[in-house]
């Protein structure tokens, strides 16, 4: 039936055998111990009948003064009885009676007893047995009350019972009246033939017990398997085959029960398994092609992406986010602001371009201003234009002027170590370059322009006035590395570089001479704080 049904069995098999345990197991040890406790109660009440008919006998004995008598009826008792293990009469302080001749020498000397009767008595004299000093022997005498207890003996166990002799009326002419007992009978009996009764007892009640869980676990793992492991057994190779890939396997369902109905799913699960891998056949063609289309969108995307990180470095960030603000940028009209607009071309230009190659000499160009890129984003500048050997960048802020007139001036200073850095890199590639900067600040015309045709719409992002003509006339006055910055920036960065004064220089298209200021490097100062 497979590894399934055997566990399955298995654990039908120990279910079935605990409930069944513990249900006989208790029933037992119930009706065991029941019938221990009446056969004990019947055993006592004989033992109690016997101590009682014993008693009886001595006490009429006694009375008819013969002692010899009483001797021979509890020897007798002993002899026939193979249960009583013990049977002594004591007196009431602990000697065995009837062993000496003390009381019939007090009896004779007071003429109670006839001299017939003292001879008897006196060839029957023997030495007394030790005295008797246990605990229910001196309560029977106090208590004038029987008193029993078992008690081991030889490996078994005894009933032993004290029969106290009441001190009768009759009696109180031998034995006085000073007293309400004049002795106590022991009777020990064994309970050999008990212990046996209630062991056989025992034993036949865990036989019919065990031959009863048998039978009723044999016909019930029978029936389980009948009606329960072999349909199950069925139900799992199914859906074993389903597992394997097989829908088309199917469960033979011969029974309305539990068992018929999981049946009856499995098929109808085989079923809808059948129909969803073929959907789900045709859906993986679908998108397999839908994937393919997709790989060559995306190619055609990240060559897109490439496209547009490359030419959005020459878009200033300021366009670039107002664009995404609003496509028609009607922000982007040109308005006045307040600004500072660095300027910076290649020292010897000219020069250069007789001694190099021109292509050589824009792959140099190239190299270099595209290196400035980055440094300008991050100091918050936008390239208006490029110009030959020519850059103009425009700083703006929503903050003060010192705001814009700082990032143009640590901006200028970024790239004059960035020149010195090319320089070293390119040595023995191309001649060294030097750069000259001029800083103006002041209110210009700023803003992007757009312009439509039938090729499409372009925007051109520039600023326009006295500013920016006066930044390139400063820079052209700047020797090689130096930084000059007019009076309007000097005013709001005065506090943060060093700044020393030039003169007055003319310059060309400018009415009046301007006041210039040269920046210097960090490294040869300490910074002067505000």
């Amino acid at each position: 039936m497979g590894r399934l049904a055997y566990s399955l069995s298995l654990k039908v098999t120990l279910l079935i055998a605990a409930i069944l345990i513990a249900g006989f197991g208790i029933l037992v040890v119930l009706n065991i111990r029941q019938e221990m406790q009446d056969r004990v109660a019947k055993n006592l009440e004989t033992a109690r009948l016997l101590a009682a008919s014993v008693t009886t006998s001595i006490q009429n004995g006694m009375l008819e003064g013969r002692p010899d008598i009483i001797r021979r009826l509890v020897q007798d008792m002993k002899s026939q009885l193979t249960e009583v293990h013990h049977l002594e009469v004591y007196r009431r302080n602990g000697v065995e009676a009837f062993s000496d001749l003390e009381t019939v020498k007090e009896l004779e000397f007071a003429g109670y007893l006839q001299p017939d009767l003292v001879e008897r008595i006196s060839k029957m004299t023997r030495q007394p047995g030790a005295r008797i000093s246990h605990p229910l022997f001196s309560r029977a005498v106090e208590n004038v009350a029987p008193q029993e207890t078992y008690e081991p003996l030889g490996g078994g166990r005894a009933l032993t019972l004290f029969q106290p002799l009441r001190n009768l009326t009759e009696c109180h002419d031998c034995h006085g009246e000073d007293h309400k007992v004049r002795g106590v009978v022991r009777i020990t009996l064994g309970m050999e033939r008990l212990d046996a009764e209630l062991r056989t007892a025992r034993n036949r009640q865990i036989a019919v017990a065990l031959f009863t869980i048998l039978g009723v676990t044999v016909t019930l793992i029978a029936f389980m398997r009948r009606l329960v492991l072999r349909p199950l057994a069925r139900v799992t190779a199914v859906a074993r085959e389903i597992g394997g890939g097989d829908f088309d396997a199917r469960v033979k369902v011969e029974s309305r029960d539990e068992i018929g109905q999981l049946g009856a799913v499995i098929n109808d699960m085989s079923s809808r398994l059948k129909k969803a891998y073929e959907d789900l056949e045709t859906k993986n063609k679908v998108l397999d092609e839908t994937l393919n289309n997709l790989k060559d969108s995306m190619k055609r995307v990240e060559l897109l992406e490439q496209l547009k990180g490359e030419l959005s470095k020459f878009v200033p960030e300021s366009v670039k986010q107002l664009l995404e603000k609003n496509p028609d940028a009607t922000e982007l009209e040109k308005r006045e602001k307040d600004v500072s607009v660095l300027f910076l071309d290649i020292a010897g230009y000219t020069r250069l371009s007789e001694q190099m190659d021109p292509k050589q000499l824009n792959r140099l160009i190239q190299n270099y201003f595209s290196s400035f890129l980055e440094i300008i984003h991050e100091h918050q500048g936008d390239v208006n234009e490029t110009a030959g050997d020519g850059l103009m960048v425009i700083f703006q802020s929503d903050g003060p002027a010192s705001e814009h007139a700082l990032n143009a001036t640590r901006s200028a200073f970024a790239i004059r170590r960035r020149v010195e850095e090319l320089n070293e890199e390119f040595a023995g590639v191309f001649q060294p370059v030097f750069l000259h900067m001029g800083i103006n600040s002041g209110v210009a015309l700023v803003g992007a322009t757009k312009l439509s045709s039938a090729a499409g719409a372009r925007w051109t992002f520039t600023a326009t006035g006295p500013v920016t003509n006066l930044a390139a006339r400063i820079a052209g006055q700047a020797t090689e590395g130096d930084i000059l910055v007019s009076p309007a920036t000097a005013e709001p960065i005065k506090s943060y570089f060093v700044l020393e004064d030039i003169g007055e220089r003319a310059l060309k298209n400018v009415a009046e001479p301007v006041r210039l200021y040269r920046v210097v490097p960090p490294g040869l100062y300490h910074r002067v704080e505000t």
